[in-house]
C-alpha cells in the first residue's frame, strides 16, 4: 500500500506540474494575441476570408468549411485507392509489358497494355500450381481463426472485467502481443526469425507430443471425426490465437464496461447466476461489437496467410507461357489478378461473417 500511494503522488505531482506549465502557457499566448502589433496581424490574416463570405449566411459557411475538409480525403481516396485500383483492373485482364528506358537519357519510357481477357485468370486458377489450393486453405484457416479467436476474446474479456488483484498487469500482458507482431518489431527481430521461430515449434511440438497426445485423447473419448480434427487444430494454433487476440479483448472489454450497472444488480437480486447473466446480459449487450471484432480478425488473419506470399513471387516484370500453347502471360498481369481474387475473397468473407452476425446481434436502445 505504501508502495502504491507513493507512486500516486508522483503522479499527482506530475500532473499538476504539467498543467501549470500549460497554463501559463496559455496565459502568455493569450496576452501576446491581445497586443497591438498582433492586433493588426489578425486584421492582415482574416481581411481576405472576411471580405469572402462577409454576404454568406452562416450555413453556407458551414457548408463551404465542411467542403474544405473533405476535399483532401477525397484527392487522397482518388490517388491512393480509385487510381490505382483502376488500373489493376486494367491489368487483371491485359498482357503487361514494361517498356524500358531511353537509351540516350536513361528516362523510363512506361508501360505497354494488350488486352488479353481472362487469360490472366485462366493461369491463376487452372494452371498455377499452389494459388488456388492456397486460396481455399487461407480462406478455411481464416474462417477457423474467426471463430477461435472471437470466443478466446470474448472469454479473456469477460475474465479480465472482474475484480482481482493484478488485473492491470494481466490486462497488459494479453496486450503485448500486438506490440510484438507491429512491423517495427517485425522487422527489427527479422534476421534468423524464421530458423528461431522453426527451432521453437519444433521444440515445443516434441515436448507436447511427449507429455500429452490431445489428438489420440479425443479420439478415445470417441468423438466425431470433426469435432476431433477442430479441437486438435485449435489446439495446436493456441499461441496465435493469444498472440492475435489483444485488440479484440480490448473491444470487448471495453462493451463490459459500458453494460449498465444496474441491469446485473438487477440479474443478482433476482438470483441469476454467472452463468445466466453471461447469457442474459453480457453477450446480448456485447454482440453489436462482435461484428467489429469479426471484421478486424478476418482482414487480420487473411492478411497473414500464406496467399501474400505466392501474390508477392510475380511482383517483378517477366511472363510465363499458357500450356494450352496459346500465348503468354505478364507477371505483372498475374500479379494484378491474384491480387484481385485476394481482395474479392476478402470481401466475400466479411460479407458473409457480418450477414450471419447480424442475425445474433441485439441492439439495446431498439
Amino acid at each position: 500500500m505504501k508502495i502504491k500511494a507513493f507512486f500516486i503522488k508522483i503522479g499527482q505531482s506530475i500532473s499538476k506540474g504539467l498543467r501549470f506549465v500549460l497554463n501559463k502557457i496559455s496565459q502568455a499566448w493569450y496576452r501576446l494575441w491581445q497586443t497591438k502589433p498582433m492586433s493588426k496581424v489578425r486584421k492582415v490574416l482574416f481581411y481576405v476570408p472576411n471580405k469572402l463570405t462577409e454576404n454568406i449566411s452562416f450555413r453556407k459557411r458551414k457548408a463551404i468549411w465542411g467542403i474544405v475538409f473533405v476535399v483532401p480525403l477525397i484527392i487522397g481516396f482518388i490517388y491512393f485507392f480509385f487510381l490505382p485500383f483502376v488500373v489493376t483492373i486494367v491489368y487483371c485482364f491485359s498482357r503487361v509489358y514494361n517498356a524500358g528506358s531511353k537509351s540516350t537519357t536513361g528516362a523510363h519510357i512506361g508501360i505497354v497494355t494488350e488486352w488479353i481477357g481472362f487469360d490472366n485468370f485462366k493461369y491463376i486458377l487452372r494452371e498455377h500450381t499452389t494459388f488456388r489450393q492456397t486460396l481455399l486453405n487461407s480462406t478455411a484457416n481464416t474462417l477457423l481463426s474467426f471463430v477461435l479467436v472471437l470466443v478466446f476474446s470474448l472469454i479473456i474479456a469477460v475474465l479480465l472485467n472482474s475484480k482481482f488483484r493484478g488485473r492491470a498487469f494481466v490486462r497488459a500482458v494479453f496486450f503485448m502481443p500486438v506490440i510484438f507482431n507491429s512491423q517495427a518489431v517485425d522487422v527489427a527481430m527479422s534476421i534468423d526469425a524464421a530458423t528461431l521461430d522453426a527451432s521453437m515449434d519444433m521444440a515445443m511440438q516434441d515436448v507436447f507430443t511427449r507429455m500429452f497426445n490431445f489428438g489420440d485423447f479425443l479420439i478415445n473419448a470417441n468423438l466425431p471425426s470433426f469435432a476431433v480434427n477442430f479441437l486438435s487444430t485449435a489446439a495446436s494454433q493456441i499461441y496465435d490465437i493469444i498472440s492475435y487476440s489483444g485488440v479484440q479483448i480490448l473491444i470487448f472489454l471495453a462493451g463490459i464496461q459500458s453494460v449498465p450497472k444496474h441491469l446485473y444488480e438487477a440479474a443478482k437480486i433476482e438470483g441469476a447466476t454467472q452463468y445466466d447473466i453471461f447469457w442474459k446480459i453480457t453477450f446480448p449487450m456485447v454482440s453489436p461489437l462482435m461484428l467489429t471484432a469479426g471484421v478486424y480478425t478476418i482482414v487480420d488473419s487473411f492478411l497473414r496467410s500464406e496467399l501474400l506470399t505466392t501474390i508477392n513471387a510475380f511482383k517483378r516484370a517477366g511472363t510465363r507461357g499458357l500450356t494450352s500453347g496459346l500465348g503468354e502471360v505478364s507477371n505483372y498481369g498475374i500479379h494484378a489478378s491474384m491480387s484481385l481474387m485476394f481482395a474479392l475473397t476478402s470481401i466475400l468473407l466479411i460479407a458473409i461473417v457480418l450477414f450471419l452476425m447480424s442475425k445474433l446481434v441485439f441492439y439495446h436502445d431498439e
